[in-house]
């Protein structure tokens, strides 16, 4: 390339104060004789060799800076744009526990002490009337509900009232009841710190065991009863209260010594006092359960 061709270039790509002639560079100018006589020259502007006494300093264009203009991601018209600040919190649905996740004004305040009684009175008397099992409700004298205060730290529960039972409206009076009240007593409870009930609320003749059906007919009074209550312990005697209130198949020898729970609620499943009475020689296995019951609800274990 001729170096007039390369000024002109030079021009073209933003360098000024270039000589407008041939002759401002003042040196030789190589012959065109072949292709080995023709110097290297890069098109770049820093590859020529110009001696600095014959140039004027070049100054070079500033450079244009770059304008970066932001973007937006693509919108997908398939996920419509959606305000969430506009939007209240509502509580999710379809769960067991949905009544406790709404606010305080809408379950209603908690009932007062004399509110549960009021209830358990009210439910006593819905109990006195009831006649889903026929044959308990013509053979009984009258229903046997339960006994005792609310926020037991205890609550007994047995199996169905018995012929003295039957007649006192009360449960566990009888033979089996005094037993009963020397157990709690050795466990430092008096009867009246104790609520006592049992699984039926009616006598079955002949003082036989409660069936599957009478026991699913009166669990609902039973269920009702245990909420209004509120125990923080459960003291399951006999194989029958066991069974029905933890729905279970397992016999007494199997429940007998484990950490057993109800809806929340600790339990302790032991013999029932009628079958002490048979059977003497259990009372030690039974004071062996109260012992470990005691233990698990925190109070101090006779003897230990």
């Amino acid at each position: 390339m001729a170096l007039a061709d390369l000024l002109e270039s030079l021009r073209m790509a933003g360098i000024r104060h270039l000589p407008r002639t041939v002759a401002g560079f003042e040196m030789p100018l190589p012959v065109a004789s072949g292709p080995e006589s023709v110097p290297n020259i890069r098109p770049a502007a820093a590859s020529i060799a110009v001696p600095s006494s014959d140039v004027p300093e070049v100054e070079m264009a500033p450079p244009i800076p770059r304008v970066i203009t932001p973007v937006a991601p693509p919108v997908s018209l398939a996920t419509p744009v959606v305000r969430t600040d506009s939007i209240p919190a509502v509580a999710p649905s379809g769960t067991l526990f949905e009544l406790e996740r709404l606010p305080a004004s809408a379950m209603g305040a908690p009932l007062t002490a004399q509110e549960r009684l009021d209830r358990l009175a009210q439910l006593a008397e819905e109990v006195s009337r009831c006649s889903k099992c026929k044959e308990l409700a013509r053979g009984r004298t009258q229903t046997v509900f339960g006994v005792g205060p609310i926020d037991p730290e205890l609550c007994v529960i047995g199996e169905a009232p018995g012929a003295q039972e039957d007649l006192k409206g009360e449960p566990f009076v009888g033979d089996a009841g005094q037993l009963l009240d020397k157990i709690l007593k050795a466990c430092g409870f008096e009867r009246s710190q104790v609520y006592i009930c049992n699984i039926l609320r009616c006598r079955p003749p002949a003082n036989r065991t409660p069936d599957p059906v009478e026991a699913q007919n009166c669990r609902p009074f039973l269920e009702a009863t245990l909420s209004l209550v509120k125990p923080r312990f459960l003291c399951l005697m006999g194989a029958t209260a066991a069974r029905y209130l933890l729905e279970t198949s397992s016999g007494i020898g199997a429940l007998r010594g484990r950490e057993l729970v109800w809806r929340g609620i600790p339990a302790a499943a032991t013999y029932h006092p009628a079958y002490l009475l048979r059977y003497p020689d259990k009372k030690h296995d039974a004071w062996d359960d109260m012992k470990r019951m005691l233990a698990r609800m925190g109070r101090p274990v006779p003897g230990a």
